[in-house]
């Protein structure tokens, strides 16, 4: 058990170096998801009511409750869109087939783009970004490949 729990941890630790890398390129970022905060507080409380057995166990808590708490973080690097969640989220820029972005005014006067990253005809990525939408579609316009079109959306 201990061996197999060395090299979760081991993996663990290495995923989040590699997000790590890719977070710290974020040129433009999203929203954050808080759900991946939410889920990071239950899963600590089962955890921490489950006991810990070794100092493998604890390590492999710690790496999984980081790398959930890291994986809220979204936004856009020069090369590739960072997604939530734990796995898959790294996406190149070739691999997408659409982009829509819609504006929205919110109540408080400040203005956001919700904008959904098309990779097949059945998967979908959604980010949010305070931002305008002439600012979003400068700096996506050269990073996403020239047959890509990028829609802008208008709600009624």
């Amino acid at each position: 058990m201990n061996l197999f729990l060395i090299v979760l941890d081991i993996a663990l630790i290495g995923l989040g170096a590699y997000y790590l890398y890719w977070q710290s390129r974020i040129d433009v970022p999203g929203a954050y998801s808080t759900f991946q905060l939410v889920m990071a507080v239950l899963f600590g409380f089962w955890f921490i009511s489950s006991g810990a057995a070794s100092i493998y166990y604890i390590i492999f808590m710690a790496a999984f409750l980081t790398l959930t708490v890291m994986t809220g973080t979204t936004g856009l690097t020069p090369t590739r869109l960072i997604n939530v969640g734990l796995f898959s989220r790294v996406i190149p820029y070739t691999r997408l087939i659409g982009v829509t972005l819609t504006p929205l005014q919110l109540p408080n006067g400040q203005t956001m783009v919700v904008a959904v990253f098309g990779l097949s005809a059945r998967r979908f990525v959604r980010l949010t970004f305070r931002s305008d939408l002439q600012s979003l579609v400068t700096i996506l316009r050269p990073r996403v490949p020239q047959n890509v079109e990028i829609r802008v959306q208008q709600l009624q």
